[in-house]
């Protein structure tokens, strides 16, 4: 292994713990350890929490390819709960998270410690996510309709905390959802503990699939910290390739992430409310808006999963409380309880 130790982390940037949460994907996996093994050194670990692993491919793929990196097992299915594992397992200041189907710049562990470096405020940072392949029309598709990527500028919250991008008054509900993906999510491992951690509720597959990184980067802003996207940290991602695949993506997410926004207006303080239910009623009626644009072919999704999207994120409206006794069961038959 070859192992190049930044300028940057060996002074004055704080240690960062890599954690990739994997489940079965070893090929995936040893391509972006391959890659990372070129970022670690003394101020840099990786640790490769294995969640629920139908196999031994992943520990001996780690264990025998990768024997400088760190690999726990968190038997409890669940990707918040492999987030929770890394964050209690973290020897660094810093936890970076990247998604075992991703593959970062040469540069990207040290950029991110170089973001945090910049103020304590600084709780979370996240990074340009681009797709790694357009080859097929799942992948085209998927990057049509958004993709994971953020844009060009670098945007810091919340208003006031550094450059702002845009002008104009918009809830701060909305820029927490729209400041990054949880592909490439680097937070102050104290931090993330003091909030309890990734609420299990979510990413919990097809019960819920997503929600636990826009509900991190809320709860993140809504304690008084501050987030970071800086597109030069950059993460390569492999779309899933299949159409069906995609769609079952997509409307998984919507609904995950109405869920997420629910769980925020339930929570929040009362002078935030006004701005969740706002952005919540927009959300509401958006797949609609758009089928009014697709008519006038103005939106890349067929019209089908446009109304398909509709009825997803109505569901994701009563779908929170069912994913937390989902949660709660596991954590029981677990002994986590």
């Amino acid at each position: 292994m070859v192992v190049i130790e930044s300028p940057i982390l060996a002074t004055s940037a704080p240690a960062v713990t890599v954690a990739v949460c994997t489940r079965d994907r070893a090929r995936q996996l040893g391509r972006l350890l391959d890659a990372l093994a070129h970022q670690c050194g003394p101020r840099v670990d990786v640790l490769v929490v294995d969640n629920a692993p139908s196999t031994t491919d992943t520990q001996q793929l780690v264990e025998g390819r990768f024997p400088a990196f760190r690999y726990v097992r968190e038997p409890v299915p669940g990707l918040d709960f492999a987030r929770n594992r890394a964050l209690s397992e973290a020897r660094g200041e810093i936890v970076a998270f990247i998604d075992d189907d991703a593959v970062p710049a040469a540069d990207w562990a040290e950029i991110i410690a170089s973001v945090f470096a910049e103020r304590q405020q600084i709780a979370v940072c996240t990074g340009s996510v681009r797709a790694m392949y357009l080859d097929s029309e799942g992948e085209r598709l998927f990057e049509a309709n958004g993709g994971m990527h953020r844009g060009d500028v670098r945007i810091h919250l919340p208003p006031g905390a550094g450059l702002w991008p845009r002008k104009g008054l918009r809830p701060l509900i909305t820029w927490a959802t729209s400041a990054g993906v949880g592909c490439s999510l680097a937070i102050r491992t104290q931090v993330a503990i003091a909030l309890g951690g990734f609420d299990v509720a979510l990413d919990q597959g097809p019960a819920l699939a997503g929600g636990g990184d826009i509900d991190m980067l809320w709860r993140v802003l809504e304690a008084g910290h501050e987030i970071v996207y800086e597109p030069r940290a950059k993460v390569w991602h492999e779309h899933r390739r299949d159409l069906e695949a995609v769609e079952t993506q997509m409307l998984g997410h919507d609904r995950a992430f109405m869920a997420a926004l629910v769980k925020a207006l339930s929570s929040a303080p009362l002078h935030y409310r006004p701005g969740i239910l706002a952005f919540i009623g927009w959300r509401l009626i958006k797949p609609l808006w758009r089928l009014g644009r697709r008519l006038v072919g103005r939106d890349p999704l067929p019209s089908g999963m446009l109304a398909r999207s509709l009825v997803s994120t109505w569901r994701g409206v009563t779908t929170y409380p069912a994913a937390r006794q989902l949660a709660l069961a596991k954590q029981r038959e677990f002994g986590r309880v």
